[in-house]
């Protein structure tokens, strides 16, 4: 009887591990993923503005009802460039992250062998080839899948433009009167955010100082200095002028705070980037603005700062689950009806082909880049650390009041105490 019931014991288990595993087959067939099926990875996300963190929670939320199995963390961290250049330095590196394929750090990190070479994946091939070509890697490669550009330009009040009778400027002088009439008329001209002055200086200094990004790529090579060179001279003037008709609070102003005082109508222009479109439309959505490059003295010397932006890599270090995953979300942010979506709730305009930019007030300016001078963002020429130290070095320009002449020669030492050999 003892051993008849040991019997009974042992096949009553049998069946049960036999009833569980059929279970469990009949729950991924039906995509019903039990706890212990399911992936969770972190997505390191580095750009903070409220519009493209809500487009990325809800195209992550489309993408968990689709694959119940996979649980993406979006994770974004104040001064986030910092934190990640520390997480891969200690091997901590997100299985999922966004960074910039076209700066010199990221190449670094691909000569380390930290990220995953996508160049095989189909979703590749939905890229505009103009931006994908502008982020292969100096093997060929394409270790990021990009996802949108961006641009630097003078956003404007259409209303304010023409209730003033206020044209469109096409050089620096007509920019200059424009402010003048706007100021005599009580109007804010331009609310500037010196606060984050580092993308103010950028879009300056390509605007106004053509060449003047190669020209700090040879004062980092020992090849040069700008102290004197009248290009920068006339730059520094420039970026000085532009606070004459700025925001009284211009310093303690941030480039968020920035959009939403655009969006409220307190001022007629301010220079900001693509990704401030989204933030304006949250705080006013029947604001009518649109948007043209920062002028220089001529329309043939104007230039505006445009790149991609938005990419999207996988840790080479990741675990395989991980990586599959996480090549899964790329693949569903890759199709031209998810990416649509995106690029309307963000702001930004997308390169995924079969997407358009739906706002025909900001058309033009997109069409500039299109056809007109671009410069990509310095940190794809010049070192990351040198452009962050050269925002200091800029805000101390304008709150102390220096000469042109001494920011020049801060600039040149700036650039020199940075400069990696």
């Amino acid at each position: 009887m003892k051993r008849t019931a040991k019997l009974s014991v042992t096949a009553m288990l049998l069946m049960s591990i036999i009833l569980t595993a059929c279970g469990k087959e009949d729950a991924a067939e039906n995509g019903n993923a039990s706890k212990s099926d399911v992936v969770k990875i972190e997505f390191f996300q580095q750009q903070g503005e409220e519009a493209i963190q809500n487009a990325y929670h809800e195209i992550i939320a489309d993408f968990t009802k689709e694959n119940p199995n996979i649980v993406i963390n979006m994770n974004t961290v104040p001064d986030p460039v910092k934190v990640l250049t520390s997480r891969f330095a200690t091997n901590d590196i997100p299985p999922l992250f966004t960074d910039f394929p076209t700066q010199l750090q990221f190449k670094e990190k691909v000569k380390n062998g930290y990220i995953e070479n996508l160049s095989d994946q189909p979703f590749i091939k939905d890229v505009n080839e103009k931006y994908l070509d502008m982020t292969a890697a100096d093997d060929g490669g394409y270790y990021s899948l990009p996802y949108a550009r961006n641009y630097m330009a003078v956003y404007y009040n259409i209303d304010l433009f023409e209730q003033n009778n206020v044209n469109i400027p096409t050089t620096y002088a007509e920019f200059i009167e424009a402010c003048k009439l706007f100021q005599s008329k009580g109007i804010t001209p331009l609310y500037l955010p010196l606060k984050d002055v580092g993308h103010i200086f950028q879009a300056t200094n390509i605007a106004f100082a053509p060449g003047g990004v190669e020209e700090m790529v040879k004062v980092a090579n020992g090849e040069g200095q700008v102290e004197g060179n009248q290009v920068f001279l006339e730059f520094a003037k420039k970026l000085k002028e532009l606070t004459q008709y700025a925001n009284k609070d211009a310093f303690g102003v941030s480039a968020q705070m920035m959009q939403e005082a655009f969006a409220n109508g307190q001022a007629a222009m301010i220079i900001s980037g693509s990704y401030g479109r989204g933030n304006i439309k949250l705080a006013n959505p029947n604001l009518k603005f649109g948007a043209f490059p920062l002028p220089n003295d001529t329309v043939d010397t104007t230039t505006a700062l445009s790149g991609v932006n938005a990419s999207l890599s996988i840790s080479a270090k990741a675990k395989p689950e991980e990586k599959e995953a996480a090549l899964t979300f790329l693949k569903y942010i890759a199709r031209p009806e998810v990416a649509q979506k995106w690029s309307d709730l963000s702001g930004e305009p997308s390169i995924i082909k079969g997407t358009t930019y739906g706002d025909q007030y900001l058309q033009p300016i997109l069409d500039f880049i299109d056809n007109g001078r671009v410069h990509d963002w310095m940190s794809s020429t010049l070192q990351s650390a040198i452009v962050t130290e050269l925002y200091s070095t800029t805000q101390g320009y304008l709150i102390n009041n220096e000469t042109p002449e001494q920011y020049l020669k801060n600039i040149d030492e700036t650039i020199k105490l940075n400069a990696v050999k």
